[in-house]
């Protein structure tokens, strides 16, 4: 029997028509000032409400009996009614559309509501701002009426059921409905009431929609009542000198609507959008750059849950990263989210609640995305209304923000019929913004679109793209996965896409890791018994889940500031990359900084008007000679927040301190299978059966390893089977992380010793040959000198270099390197190469899934607290841990590791790039440790 919510027919049942989100006050004062809560007419229902949970649904007649309580907002999933669900494409549930599972659970949430005498003369609304993913109203035992689309609001007149006092009001919540075919959105899948629930009182004669026409020139309100317009001093404004609004600058006026004895606000932002001939997008006639992330609505304990003070804070945290616009990815936010976008300034991607890949996978064998399967249910006529009035819901309720610049259809569901009924709807609509779907180039970008929209291209089909006949905007809907330790591309997609106009930016996917907190510990799928999962794919986000800061972050930031510097012929030229800003807003602070010391300094304020150029002079002081480097260190600040940073080596001579004597007061010794080399106050221990060092005057603890192995990241998904031993697949691999180190020979002559060997992972011919050249001077320092062949058919390496282990105690350290976090050769930009202070313990990075972090690149310099010492005039690479590579391969939580009883120390010659292709592109060639010859020496000091 086909039942209410799987019947197309009836997507809703007396919900009210959309409209323009609004709260309406009893008072001009009260409306300018725009807090909810002083509204006469507005009465918040979040707070504990009777619960109960049942495993399939009940007759919606049945009563049900309350004995437990459950906050609203939340999701119910997170106050242990079933556990979460974490599933990419698939769904959770046969694909046999409209129909879902017989057995659907069920939340039903009950409350007594107040109507005064005052609010008993008016009508009287309730606003559901967010339900997942069917909700029937009953009040007073009667059935008001429901609706579905998860993440859009859903409006009901209840004057008719209610009297004077105390009222019953019940909401009945099921999990699956036939619009969940249209929500399959990669995350973990919540139910329950997730935002704000309210009542509004309203007049007899109430005004219902309200739409403020705003361009770069005025404001037109058409609608019924009077309409004033206040500038921000709270002054009202005829408009005849405009101060128009964009990212940079968000001037908002306040437009007051009075009917009858409502007053309310809208916030209005005066500005035009408009692509050139060149393809740009312009905003007021002025290109610009889209620097934007992926925004999910995620809490680690509240699900889709987040208070208006935590989005807010993310807010600014995007703001402070450089960051002008968020696409909602793949629904409508918060009203008050577009409220604190319009107010911060962020172009927005206002996305439709419409996912479909999951129809990708209704027969097996699924291999990437099948556009026949996808298109299936976009193109059924039976289901256009349930398509175009997520679209209808969308654009009606959020048409007066300023901040949303593009209207999506979607995400990920094909292309058909019924997308571009959405698209026709929209542009009759509302011909001021784009319409934007990225799943239309499926089919060549039809003029339904009006950005040329992609996903995860890799930087050659990017300038393609750039450099077509089509004439729309080019823009990365979704670019540089963040997943795990990442991502390590961002400069190079940046500097091409300041390099052609009609590249428009992108959003890197995606903000925030999805997880499951329990105890401390991430979860993500598969840690719930699910019937389907795609594990740790959720936990993809620039920030952690508690929002702190990544490299990857940083890096983002740093791709995206608002300076661009680089040093021509001896002289400084920086760019302006802002679109509506002079520089001359900011302090340039500038410093030499010399062997890891400020050397010179000062500031000044540099006139660089927007997208121009110009050549600065800083009238510093230079040392003769330097022995680590000496670098020029800029900073672009405002207030207390740095924008930008960038850094330059000044290339002035340095001077390497001199080798002592290799004399005759050097006494090395053959005993049994060890070298030993004694001097005045030292003693080291070669291992000639392993042609290895064992120990260096006690300040190691065990042998050293020539290893190329580094624990997987994220990003390393598709690599690292052509690299190791993995999940018992003995075929794919060169088996790095099972090596064999095989010594042919082993010489020792005067004061060196030579080794000649390779290495081999098992069951595999071996992929490096070797000689390693031990050099032993009589201070107790030793030069190592590496030189050998990769072979011609061996996959590129993670990485290659020596692991030293050192005693717990060993935990301190400095290093004259990039820092103070970790780095990359594609994952550096946003650090300062200089001299910095450490520890093993500071070093661990805690991404959900352990992998590969705390590598320094571009290291000339390592001092550990125990007076071992590692340096070399040629750059290297180092990572200090209390966690082995191999521990951090095998972990699959964080809590599942245990430190080791050593400290381990990497001396790498060279680390491959982190890239982002845990869904993106493989990684770029250029950061590839792909050398087939290799010379590599540093030299060990001890104090």
């Amino acid at each position: 029997m086909m039942r209410e919510y799987e019947n197309l027919s009836t997507l809703h049942t007396n919900r009210e028509p959309a409209r323009t989100h609004y709260i309406p006050y009893d008072s001009f004062e009260k409306a300018v000032a725009g807090n909810p809560a002083d509204s006469a007419y507005y009465q918040l229902l979040n707070g504990v409400w009777d619960f109960a949970y049942y495993a399939r649904d009940i007759d919606e007649n049945e009563s049900a009996p309350f004995t437990e309580s459950i906050p609203v907002p939340s999701c119910w999933q997170c106050y242990g009614y079933e556990d979460p669900n974490y599933t990419n494409v698939n769904y959770p549930y046969p694909v046999d559309p409209p129909f879902v599972p017989d057995d659907n659970p069920m939340g039903v949430y009950h409350r007594n509501i107040t109507i005064s005498e005052s609010w008993a003369q008016r009508r009287t609304y309730i606003v559901f701002e967010g339900v997942s993913s069917h909700l029937s109203v009953f009040v007073n035992g009667t059935k008001v009426g429901t609706s579905m689309g998860s993440h859009l609001p859903a409006e009901f007149e209840l004057t008719p059921y209610l009297h004077q006092g105390e009222n019953d009001l019940t909401v009945k919540v099921r999990k699956w409905c036939l619009g969940s075919y249209l929500e399959d959105q990669d995350f973990f899948r919540f139910n329950g009431i997730f935002r704000d629930v309210y009542l509004l009182s309203r007049d007899q004669d109430r005004l219902w929609d309200i739409e403020i026409n705003a361009d770069d020139k005025n404001i037109v309100y058409t609608g019924e009542g009077t309409c004033t317009i206040l500038n921000q001093n709270g002054t009202e404004d005829d408009l005849s000198s405009p101060i128009l609004w964009n990212a940079e600058k968000p001037y908002l006026y306040t437009a007051i609507i009075h009917h009858g004895s409502e007053f309310i606000a809208q916030k209005i932002g005066l500005r035009k959008i408009s692509v050139s001939p060149l393809g740009e997008l312009l905003i007021n006639g002025v290109a610009v750059k889209l620097k934007g992330v992926n925004h999910h609505d995620t809490h680690p304990e509240h699900g889709y849950y987040e208070t208006n003070d935590e989005l807010l804070q993310e807010l600014k945290l995007m703001k402070s990263l450089n960051m002008n616009c968020i696409r909602t990815s793949h629904y409508p936010p918060t009203p008050y989210f577009l409220e604190m976008c319009d107010q911060l300034g962020f172009y927005v991607v206002d996305e439709t609640d419409i996912e479909t890949h999951g129809f990708c996978t209704r027969f097996p064998g699924y291999v990437g995305y099948d556009t026949e399967n996808m298109d299936w249910i976009c193109r059924r006529p039976e289901w256009q209304n349930a398509y175009v009035e997520r679209a209808v819901r969308m654009v009606e309720r959020d048409k007066n923000h300023p901040c949303v610049i593009f209207w999506s259809l979607g995400n990920e569901s094909g292309y058909g019929e019924n997308f571009a009924a959405m698209s026709q709807w929209i542009h009759n609509r509302d011909n001021s913004r784009l319409v934007h779907y990225e799943s239309a180039n499926t089919v060549g970008n039809p003029d339904t679109v009006d950005v040329v929209s992609y996903m995860y291209p890799d930087l050659s089909r990017t300038d393609g793209f750039a450099q077509s006949d089509d004439m729309r905007p080019v823009f990365l809907c979704e670019y540089s996965h963040a997943m795990g330790n990442g991502p390590g591309d961002l400069m190079d997609y940046w500097r091409l896409i300041y390099s052609r106009p009609k590249l428009i930016g992108g959003c890197i996917w995606e903000w925030a890791d999805h997880t499951v907190l329990r105890n401390g510990v991430g979860l993500y799928g598969g840690d719930f018994n699910e019937m389907t999962h795609d594990g740790n794919f959720c936990c993809d986000g620039l920030v952690f889940h508690d929002r702190s800061f990544k490299a990857g972050t940083l890096e983002a930031k740093h791709a995206y500031q608002p300076m661009w510097s680089k040093m021509e012929n001896g002289q400084l030229k920086i760019q302006n990359c802002y679109d509506f800003t002079n520089l001359n807003e900011f302090t340039l602070f500038w410093e030499i900084e010399t062997d890891g010391k400020i050397t010179d300094s000062g500031s000044l304020i540099v006139d660089i008007p927007p997208h121009t150029a110009k050549t600065v002079a800083l009238d510093y002081q230079l040392p003769e000679q330097c022995a680590l480097g000496c670098f020029l260190n800029l900073r672009l600040v405002k207030g207390e927040t740095e924008f930008a940073s960038d850094q330059h080596d000044l290339e002035i001579r340095r001077v390497s301190s001199p080798l002592c004597d290799s004399s005759n007061t050097l006494t090395l010794t053959q005993e049994a299978e060890y070298i030993l080399i004694h001097g005045n106050g030292f003693t080291h221990k070669f291992n000639t059966h392993y042609g290895l060092l064992e120990d260096v005057n006690g300040l190691t603890c065990g042998m050293t390893q020539l290893s190329v192995w580094r624990a997987p990241t994220d990003n390393d998904r598709r690599i690292k089977s052509q690299w190791g031993y993995l999940n018992n697949d003995n075929q794919s691999g060169e088996n790095f992380n099972r090596l064999f180190n095989k010594v042919y020979d082993c010489k020792l002559e005067g004061n060196s010793i030579t080794v000649t060997g390779s290495l081999a992972g098992v069951s595999r011919l071996p992929f490096f040959r070797y000689t390693c050249v031990y050099r032993f001077f009589d201070d107790g320092s030793i030069d190592v000198n590496l030189s050998g062949t990769v072979r011609e058919n061996c996959i590129w390496l993670p990485r290659l270099g020596f692991e030293f282990k050192l005693p717990k105690s060993a935990q301190h350290f400095s290093y004259f390197g990039m820092g103070p976090g970790e780095t990359y050769c594609d994952m550096h930009h946003y650090a300062n190469t200089g001299m910095y202070q450490s520890s093993a313990e500071v070093e661990y990075v805690p991404y959900i899934v352990p992998q590969e972090h705390g590598n320094h690149y571009d290291t000339r310099l390592l001092k550990m607290d125990n007076g071992l010492t590692f340096a070399s005039d040629t750059p290297f690479e180092i990572n200090v841990s209390e966690y082995t590579s191999e521990m951090l391969t095998e972990a699959m939580h964080t809590n599942e590791l245990v430190k080791a009883d050593y400290i381990t120390v990497r001396i790498d010659y060279k680390v491959s790039g982190i890239g982002s292709a845990s869904c993106g592109p493989e990684l770029i060639e250029t950061y590839r440790f792909s050398e087939k010859e290799i010379q590599y020496g540093f030299r060990i000091s001890i104090d």
